[in-house]
């Protein structure tokens, strides 16, 4: 299998997967359970910027994958403190995640995983967008803790996505 055939499909493994996921999962779950995805998701980016620092060839990937690392470390930082409880949520059953498509990162070394890093980072930020787009509070309601969190979070992978862009 050619190392583009396979980071092809692996792409649109991780989009199919995020867009199910985000779609018909996660539609009118209540603030526990996004609250859970997105804890699942910023320490998602721990696993993957130690991956990273393993495999990448080029320093500015490793230090991108620093960098996002550092970036959703704060923003579960935060989570935990929003929560009413002060703890970090119990995780959900569902991967945030395509298991088989980060396996597949995890095979890669060098350039190929580079150019595969990037792609996997890029559809886990649109569709991490994607769904805050869609469950983010309207304009009247209440901004407490947790909508305030869903703001910045916004925000961040907004520009976390453009950095990752910039380097594909």
């Amino acid at each position: 299998m050619s190392k583009c055939f396979s980071c092809g499909a692996m792409m649109a493994t991780i989009g199919a997967a995020w867009l199910f996921t985000l779609g018909s999962a996660w539609a009118g779950l209540d603030r526990d359970e996004v609250r859970a995805a997105l804890y699942a998701l910023h320490a998602h980016q721990a696993e993957l910027a130690e991956l990273a620092r393993e495999r990448a060839a080029r320093d500015e990937v490793a230090q991108l994958a620093s960098t996002l690392e550092r970036d959703h470390g704060i923003l579960e930082e935060w989570l935990v403190a929003a929560s009413e409880r002060g703890e970090a949520p119990e995780r959900s059953g569902e991967a945030v995640h395509d298991s088989e498509a980060f396996e597949a990162l995890r095979e890669l070394e060098s350039e190929a995983f580079d150019e595969a890093y990037l792609a996997y980072q890029m559809e886990l930020h649109m569709a991490a967008i994607e769904y805050l787009e869609q469950h983010r509070p309207q304009g009247d309601e209440q901004l407490d803790e947790f909508n305030n969190h869903l703001f910045v979070t916004h925000g961040t992978l907004l520009v976390n996505g453009e950095l990752v862009d910039s380097l594909r």
